[in-house]
């Protein structure tokens, strides 16, 4: 009997911590996901930082999540990426990103999202992604292909990224 009792106060002890427990919060509010899924149709990055401000950047390739990372991070941040490759999800890394959400993943950058505990979900997933012609990887899944710690990525990208928009000419003699 006695220990019928204390049974019974272990357990009525255990369900009161459990109500009591705070309910687990969603990483982001749903009128925050909402208003970042509306700026995403106009927008390459959009980024949803944890003070409540969202911001946006268009441009091509990753100009876009350049422009974050020296704009104001990515520490925390909710991100919408319309394509996600290894690089970006280095970079999201770098940057800290808490959760992300794209329209196109490729395979490669999956075990970096889930190396760094950033929260992922995609429209369309594909091995790998493709240059602008679409005769082979891109220039920057392939710079990175073989990275995996996000800061000394970083320098690398960044450099393999300089010399793809800036290619460097040949001097006239």
């Amino acid at each position: 009997m006695k220990y019928n009792k204390i049974c019974f106060l272990l357990l009525g002890g255990f369900l009161f911590a459990a109500c009591a427990a705070p309910a687990p919060q969603t990483a982001v509010p749903a009128e925050v996901q909402k208003r970042v899924q509306e700026l995403s149709l106009q927008h390459a990055l959009v980024v949803a930082l944890p003070d409540g401000q969202i911001r946006t950047y268009d441009g091509r390739g990753l100009q876009p999540l350049f422009d974050a990372l020296s704009d104001n991070g990515v520490k925390d941040a909710y991100v919408y990426d319309k394509v996600t490759g290894r690089a970006s999800s280095l970079l999201l890394a770098y940057g800290g990103a808490k959760e992300l959400h794209t329209g196109l993943l490729s395979q490669e950058a999956i075990p970096i999202l889930e190396k760094y505990g950033i929260q992922y979900t995609a429209k369309k997933t594909v091995p790998y992604i493709l240059n602008r012609s679409k005769t082979g990887s891109c220039p920057m899944e392939t710079v990175a292909r073989h990275l995996d710690d996000a800061q000394s990525a970083y320098p690398q990208i960044e450099q393999g990224f300089q010399q793809l928009i800036h290619p460097a000419t040949p001097s006239n003699p």
